[in-house]
C-alpha cells in the first residue's frame, strides 16, 4: 500500500479496492526458555546467508492478524451451541406471497390486512378481480425525498439500514457440506515453539555395592524395544563418596556445574509400553576381561573381617592405580532395566495405534496411514488441551538390589534389544544372566511445567535459574521414533546432534 503510487496502473487498480484497514501488522519477540538464546559460539566466522539464517532464530515473530476474518457471528457459532438447532432462535418470516394463499398477512413489523380474491371471482377477468384501493392503507411516506445529503451523509444512513434487524448467523442456516466434499479452513496458528514430549524427573539418589573399591558411574537412557531404537542421549552421573572421587583429581582439575546433575528430565513424544529406562554402571577402564572384574563384587563383602579385608584393601589400591593411569576412560560393568509402562497413560495410545513393525513390506497406503497417525499424535501430544497422552502418576520412589553382570561379548545394542525382550516376556532372564548385588535408589515423578535450576541439552540455564543452588536438573535430548511436525524454533549444534545420535 506504500508504493500504491510507484506501480503501473493495472496493478494499482487491484491494489485499490483492498481494504488498507484490514492488516494489521506487529512484531512480537520471540519467547525464550532459557536465560541466553542458544547460538553460535562468539569467534566462528560464518557465511552471510548462514548467519542470516542463524538469526531467525532469535528474531522477533511478524504477526499479520487479519480483522475481518474470523470475527463474524458466522465464524463463532461452534461457541454458541449445536448447528441443528440454531434455527429454533430465529423469528419466523412470513411474506406477502404466502398470505395471499392462506387469506392472511402477518408480517414482524406489525399484522397489516391484505384483502384476497373473491374465490368465486378468483378465474375471472382481471378488471374484475382488482383489490380495493381504496381500503388498503397507504405506504409510509418517503421523508426528505428531494433534500441533498452528502455522500458520507448517505453512506452512513445506509450502513445503519442495513444493520437493522439483520441476522448476523444467517449464512450458518447454510446446510453442512459432506465431509468428501468439504474445503479445510485452516485456522489461526499459534505461534511456534519448542517442541517438548511428555516429560518425566528421574533423580538418583544413591549407588552403592557390597564392597567399596573404585569409582563407579551411572549412565541412564531409553530405549525402544519394539522399535529398536535408543530414543534419548545418555545422562551420566556421578555418585561417588568424595573419597572414592579424589581417585580421580588428577584427571579432573576442575568441575563443570552441569557434571554435578544428579537428576535428568526424559521427554517422551510417543509413549508406549515397550519403553525402558536402561541404568548402565560404568567403571575406570582396567586390564583385564569384564568378568574377571566383576567376580570380587559378587564374592566379597565390606563386612567380612580378616583376609577378606586384606583383599578388599588390595583392590583398592589396585584401582586407585588404574584411575591414575587411564582415569579419562570407562568400561561397562553391570546394568538394570525399568520398565515405563505405569508411568505414562499408554491404554488409549495402544487402541489406536495398530501393531505393527515399522513400514518395510507395507503397501503404499499403509505406509500413508501411520504416516498420517504419526503426525495426528505428534500434533495431539504438542496441544496444551489435550494434555495426549499425559504422565499423570504420582512421584514412585524405586530401590533396586540386583544387577545384570555386562557380558564381555555381547556389548552392542542389538544384544541390549534381545535382553530386553526377553526381560520383557518372563522374569527368566535373571536366572540365565549373572547377577550382582548391589543398591541403587531413584525416584520417579512428573517433571513440572517450570522446573527450577534446570540446563537444556546444550548446557544453557532454563528460566527461572536461582543461584546458590548446589546440584541442577538436566534435561535429556530425546530422539522420537517418528517425525515430529513441528518448525525448528532454537538453534542446535550439528556437530552436537550427530555426536549423540552416533553414541
Amino acid at each position: 500500500m506504500m508504493q500504491l503510487n510507484n506501480l503501473d496502473s493495472e496493478l494499482a487498480h487491484e491494489l485499490g479496492d483492498f481494504p488498507e484497514d484490514d492488516l494489521d501488522v506487529v512484531f512480537t519477540p520471540k519467547e525464550c526458555r532459557t536465560l541466553q538464546p542458544s547460538m553460535p559460539e562468539d569467534g566462528v566466522e560464518l557465511d552471510s546467508h548462514v548467519r542470516d539464517c542463524v538469526q531467525t532464530y532469535i528474531r522477533d515473530w511478524l504477526i499479520v492478524n487479519r480483522k475481518n476474518q474470523g470475527n463474524s457471528d458466522t465464524c463463532n457459532l461452534k461457541n454458541k451451541g449445536s448447528r441443528k438447532d440454531f434455527h429454533k432462535r430465529l423469528q419466523k418470516q412470513t411474506f406477502e406471497s404466502e398470505t395471499l394463499d392462506s387469506g392472511e398477512a402477518t408480517f414482524q413489523t406489525g399484522p397489516r390486512h391484505v384483502p384476497t380474491l373473491p374465490e368465486d371471482t378468483s378465474r375471472t377477468a382481471p378488471a374484475s378481480c382488482d383489490f380495493d384501493l381504496r381500503s388498503l392503507q397507504p405506504d409510509p411516506r418517503l421523508e426528505n425525498l428531494l433534500r441533498h445529503v452528502s455522500a458520507e451523509e448517505f453512506e452512513r444512513q445506509n450502513e445503519e439500514a442495513r444493520r437493522t434487524n439483520r441476522h448476523a448467523e444467517l449464512l450458518a442456516l447454510y446446510p453442512s457440506v459432506d465431509e468428501e466434499d468439504a474445503v479445510e479452513i485452516r485456522p489461526v496458528p499459534d505461534r511456534p515453539k519448542e517442541h517438548l514430549g511428555n516429560r518425566i524427573l528421574v533423580k538418583l539418589q544413591s549407588l552403592k555395592f557390597d564392597i567399596e573399591i573404585e569409582p563407579l558411574f551411572a549412565c541412564i537412557a531409553l530405549y525402544d524395544i519394539k522399535e529398536r531404537k535408543k530414543i534419548s542421549e545418555n545422562f551420566h552421573c556421578d555418585l561417588n563418596p568424595d573419597s572414592l572421587r579424589g581417585f580421580l583429581r588428577s584427571h579432573t582439575p576442575s568441575i563443570d556445574l552441569s557434571t554435578q546433575a544428579r537428576s535428568a528430565v526424559f521427554s517422551v513424544t510417543y509413549p508406549s509400553s515397550d519403553i525402558y529406562l536402561v541404568i548402565k554402571i560404568e567403571k575406570v577402564l582396567q586390564q583385564g576381561e569384564i568378568g574377571d572384574c566383576a567376580e570380587p563384587y559378587m564374592v566379597l563383602k565390606e563386612s567380612e573381617a580378616g583376609k577378606t579385608k586384606e583383599k578388599i584393601e588390595k583392590l583398592k589400591a589396585q584401582a586407585e592405580s588404574f584411575c591414575q593411569r587411564l582415569g579419562k576412560y570407562r568400561m561397562p560393568f553391570a546394568w538394570i532395566p525399568i520398565s515405563l509402562t505405569n508411568f505414562f497413560n499408554v491404554s488409549t495410545l495402544e487402541r489406536e495405534i495398530p501393531e505393527t513393525e515399522g513400514l518395510n513390506g507395507r503397501s503404499t497406503s499403509d505406509k500413508k496411514a501411520t504416516l498420517l497417525q504419526a503426525r495426528r499424535l505428534s500434533e495431539r501430544s504438542l496441544s496444551s488441551e489435550d494434555n495426549y497422552p499425559a504422565s499423570n502418576f504420582k512421584t514412585i520412589s524405586l530401590t533396586l538390589s540386583t544387577f545384570f553382570k555386562q557380558e564381555g561379548d555381547r556389548l552392542s545394542d542389538e544384544d541390549l534389544f534381545k535382553f530386553l525382550a526377553d526381560f520383557k516376556r518372563s522374569s527368566s532372564l535373571q536366572r540365565r544372566i549373572k547377577t550382582l548385588p548391589g543398591t541403587l535408589k531413584l525416584e520417579i515423578s512428573p517433571a513440572p511445567e517450570n522446573l527450577g535450576y534446570c540446563l537444556t541439552p546444550e548446557l544453557l540455564p532454563v528460566k527461572p535459574f536461582p543461584e546458590n543452588r548446589s546440584r541442577p536438573h538436566k534435561e535429556i535430548l530425546e530422539f522420537p521414533i517418528r517425525e515430529v511436525y513441528v518448525p525448528h524454533t532454537i538453534y542446535r549444534h550439528p556437530e552436537y546432534h550427530s555426536h549423540h545420535v552416533k553414541n
